[in-house]
């Protein structure tokens, strides 16, 4: 941690058009979030790429250093190795066998997670909204 002592996490969500990414707090809180076009027909290197640099850029742009970052969780569709951070197969942007979470932490070092995109929704959900009413 820098001598900010601030932390906080990348979040991002890979979709077939657009890539969301955002920075949280350790109470989910979202700090700042943007978005950028997937354009999923490139070469997944050049994907990866900005994913990394935007999460980076939003990271630098909200004062946050690397070092305050404790790592980065990626929804990505389709099946996921999420042992290895590996895409298997994602029909909608036509991955296979994607090394996702190496590659990203090639513009972005920092423990990176990779999971499909709807379990990492239902683990949000369970995370922030409440089970039983408020009485």
């Amino acid at each position: 941690m820098s001598d900010t002592g601030k932390q906080v996490a990348v979040g991002i969500d890979l979709g077939g058009t657009a890539v969301k990414i955002g920075i949280v707090n350790a109470s989910y809180e979202i700090l700042a979030q943007t978005s950028i076009p997937t354009d999923a027909g490139r070469p997944y290197e050049q994907v990866i790429a900005d994913m990394g640099k935007t999460a980076s850029a939003l990271l630098a742009g909200n004062g946050f250093a690397v070092a305050d970052c404790a790592g980065a969780g990626v929804g990505s569709p389709g099946t996921i190795d999420s042992k290895n951070g590996v895409v298997l197969y994602s029909n909608n942007i036509r991955w296979d066998n994607v090394p996702l979470a190496k590659e990203l932490q090639k513009y972005l070092p920092v423990p990176v997670y990779v999971q499909n995109d709807a379990n990492c929704a239902a683990l949000g959900e369970v995370l922030l909204l409440p089970i039983f009413p408020d009485p």
